[in-house]
């Protein structure tokens, strides 16, 4: 079994960053993902932790998720 890479809001937008410095992607964008349940991730009191590997999927398409 794999660990899954969870990493906290900033953690999650500097690793965008660090693949595409002009990326649009917003902390916001990421924590409404995660709120809607498009991207997987746990929410620890007032920490929110993102699966990166889904948020990929889900910016990749290739899992089947819609974008909407």
């Amino acid at each position: 079994m794999t660990m899954p890479r969870m990493r906290t809001l900033n953690e999650t937008l500097a690793e965008i960053k660090s693949i595409d410095a002009k990326s649009a992607v917003t902390p916001n964008c990421i924590r409404t993902l995660c709120k809607s349940g498009k991207v997987r991730c746990v929410f620890t009191g007032k920490k929110l932790l993102v699966d990166l590997d889904d948020l990929f999927k889900f910016f990749g398409g290739s899992d089947g998720k819609s974008l909407d």
